[in-house]
């Protein structure tokens, strides 16, 4: 294993605000490095040119805006892909495209392919048509709900928010079909992805039989904030291309900020303020500092 990638895998376990990461990673991490075997999967699917398909979105009570852990971590994974040659398109409810757009504009992206789905769409059917239409070289979630044993979407303590969630588990379930590789971050058990180890969600975490996604993928990332998660893929690409492609801390803040002002809300405290799961601002820079210390590329205004 890499020291890089065996680093990287360490730092994924930092778990400032207490919810039982630790569990989580070590029943996920295998000989090698989830965070490793994502980014190698994601080498060369944008080394073809394929197109990716990337969902975010976890909606918070009461007005159920997306909260901030998921936005800013895809398009910082987006711009990297695009890059290094893939063709990104995001796919998540309407009210997620502003936070996307506002994140893009801080990435210096023009603009990413959008997909809006709505909670009431026929989501088989439009699974199968965005796989049809994209043929993506793989399909990635970020911090995004997955479906309970009985059918329900939950956040962390439990709350229905099923009304509110377009259904993406099919997504993944036919990508894996058609073998197409499927990617997934997520920090809570309630996650797509977390499927794979569903056992250790039910058995570990506060409302685990309750909470527990059941869609798995190929390759799970779990990290104590899921943008951590999607920068640490970020990180492990930068190490096997030689390309600098995360962002430095200050284009952080600007990120949250950003995604606050198109509608964003922090998981925890349910307020359009620039913090993730309850954690500062400073908190995130500082990780995203971290991160970079880590891939030991020097970041120019234009890379951040």
């Amino acid at each position: 294993m890499s020291t890089m990638f065996a680093a990287l895998d360490d730092l994924l376990r930092f778990d400032p605000g207490e919810r039982g990461i630790g569990a989580l990673h070590a029943t996920a991490t295998y000989d090698t490095p989830p965070v490793e075997a994502a980014a190698r999967t994601l080498q060369e699917v944008a080394t073809a040119g394929n197109a990716v398909l990337l969902t975010t979105g976890f909606p918070i009570p009461p007005d159920w805006q997306p909260e901030t852990d998921g936005p800013p971590g895809t398009v910082v994974l987006a711009r990297a892909l695009q890059a290094l040659g893939a063709q990104p398109v995001i796919v998540a409810e309407p009210r997620v495209e502003a936070p996307i757009d506002a994140a893009a504009e801080v990435c210096g992206l023009a603009t990413l392919p959008f997909e809006p789905i709505p909670p009431d769409a026929t989501t088989t059917a439009t699974s199968e048509a965005l796989l049809d239409r994209y043929e993506p070289g793989a399909v990635i979630a970020i911090e995004r709900p997955g479906e309970t044993a009985d059918r329900t979407y939950r956040s962390m303590t439990g709350t229905d928010i099923t009304a509110h969630v377009a259904q993406m588990d099919p997504l993944f379930a036919l990508a894996r079909e058609r073998e197409i590789p499927t990617i997934a971050v997520g920090d809570g058990g309630n996650e797509i992805g977390m499927g794979r180890i569903r056992s250790t969600v039910e058995a570990k975490l506060e409302h685990g039989e309750q909470i527990a996604a059941t869609t798995a993928v190929d390759h799970l990332v779990v990290a104590g904030v899921s943008n951590w998660g999607a920068y640490g893929i970020v990180a492990a690409l930068e190490h096997l291309t030689g390309q600098a492609r995360l962002h430095d801390p200050s284009t952080e803040r600007e990120l949250l900020a950003a995604c606050c002002a198109a509608g964003c809300v922090d998981g925890r405290a349910g307020v359009a303020e620039p913090w993730v799961d309850g954690l500062s601002t400073a908190m995130h820079e500082h990780v995203v500092g971290l991160f970079g210390e880590l891939s030991g590329h020097e970041r120019t205004e234009t890379e951040s």
